[in-house]
């Protein structure tokens, strides 16, 4: 793989850039407008039914608590001042090629169909920060984060172990995990034994229906959550994107919450101490767990990361002490598209090879020439990690 692997062509990383220039200016003009309304969201929905409304109305009732729901038509969604207003528009059901390109350009705009957009969890979270009166600090959430780094460098461990959610996790329970330092993700948090045992230094998470959004198995989450930052000293970190809801929901922990701005780099070699911003990649152990192990150490060691085995479903499997199966069903109804286009029937390896493949391990090859040196602490079925396990 090349740079152009993993960062795109020139010409699509052109596309792109002008594509944000084009959002920031219509966002410039929608700030000389003032301040939108959110206590009324209008919907652009041709043909909906009833079902579908009352599925969007408990949708926003969760991200937009008191907000109502109003439907419009097409002419007043494409008016000719609607592009520079700042008023939210959700947008569900068909659409002509001139509301694709209000979604592509216009702030504010809202894809929330969960039949066609495998991102319509992200959608809603980024309608909540859009209606966020009290924007994530990151100037203290970076302070934070860097004082509790330094204290921990100060004892001055010789790695850090990451942990993962599969079937081995299970066994992490029979180790002695205090040598090092230790960074946990998830849903972990439902085992209080195992989460005391542990005794992490931090918790991460990163996906916007598993762990922030409005079902049964995000609010389970988030309770389990509460309940173990409420009993130990670890710090969660998760992308700024999702504050607004994080803030709501763990109201009472500020102290131990570091939400982290988005950047653009494929790199997890980073010190988030120093540069707070985290990689453009994949899932939870790209996104967040390497970056902040690298941060730690540069030994990093991983243990639960068992993959996608050959008879496992949807992305891999999970241990299910330290997961929500009785939930998932629900999860699975709420969106359908987000399963059925990272996992289609056809290739249900489309995810991991997307999130821990070629990328993931070139990305893990540059950060070993640069002194890191990364380690399974047991066999998984990723190729990426299983060729760093050393038995």
């Amino acid at each position: 793989m090349t740079f152009f692997d993993l960062y795109g062509s020139p010409s699509g990383m052109a596309r792109k850039a002008a594509l944000r220039l084009a959002r920031r200016a219509c966002g410039v003009l929608q700030r000389r407008r003032g301040a939108a309304r959110f206590d009324q969201i209008d919907l652009l929905a041709p043909g909906i039914d009833q079902d579908e409304l009352h599925k969007l109305q408990e949708r926003l009732a969760f991200y937009l608590p008191g907000a109502q729901m109003h439907p419009v038509g097409e002419d007043k969604a494409l008016h000719d001042g609607w592009v520079t207003s700042p008023e939210p528009l959700l947008v569900f059901g068909a659409r002509t090629p001139a509301v694709q390109r209000l979604l592509a350009i216009r702030p504010g705009t809202f894809d929330v169909d969960y039949n066609t957009n495998p991102m319509d969890g992200w959608a809603w979270s980024a309608l909540a920060a859009y209606a966020d009166r009290q924007p994530p600090d990151t100037a203290d959430a970076h302070a934070r984060l860097a004082r509790r780094i330094a204290d921990l460098r100060q004892m001055g461990l010789p790695h850090v172990t990451l942990f993962g959610t599969g079937p081995s996790l299970e066994k992490a329970g029979a180790r002695q995990w205090g040598d090092g330092y230790r960074v946990v993700c998830n849903t972990i948090c439902r085992d209080a034994e195992l989460w005391r045992h542990i005794d992490p230094d931090f918790i991460v998470a990163g996906d916007a229906i598993y762990h922030f959004g409005f079902t049964a198995f995000a609010r389970a989450f988030r309770a389990d959550l509460r309940a173990r930052l409420a009993e130990s000293q670890a710090l969660f970190v998760y992308p700024a994107q999702f504050h607004a809801i994080v803030r709501r929901e763990l109201a009472g922990l500020e102290q131990q919450l570091v939400p982290v701005p988005s950047g653009w780099r494929k790199r997890v070699d980073i010190d988030l101490a120093c540069d707070f911003r985290l990689p453009s990649l994949g899932n939870v152990l790209g996104l967040l767990l390497l970056p902040l192990g690298c941060t730690l150490s540069h030994d990093v060691r991983l243990w639960g990361f068992d993959g996608r085995a050959p008879d496992d479903k949807l992305f891999w499997s999970n241990s299910a002490k330290h997961s929500y199966p009785e939930h998932m069903p629900s999860l699975l109804a709420a969106h359908p598209r987000f399963f059925e286009h990272h996992v289609p029937a056809a290739d249900p390896n489309r995810y991991v090879r997307a999130v821990q493949g070629d990328q993931l391990d070139l990305v893990l090859r540059l950060a070993e020439r640069r002194g890191w040196r990364f380690r399974m602490l047991h066999p998984s079925w990723t190729e990426t990690l299983n060729k760093r396990y050393e038995g």
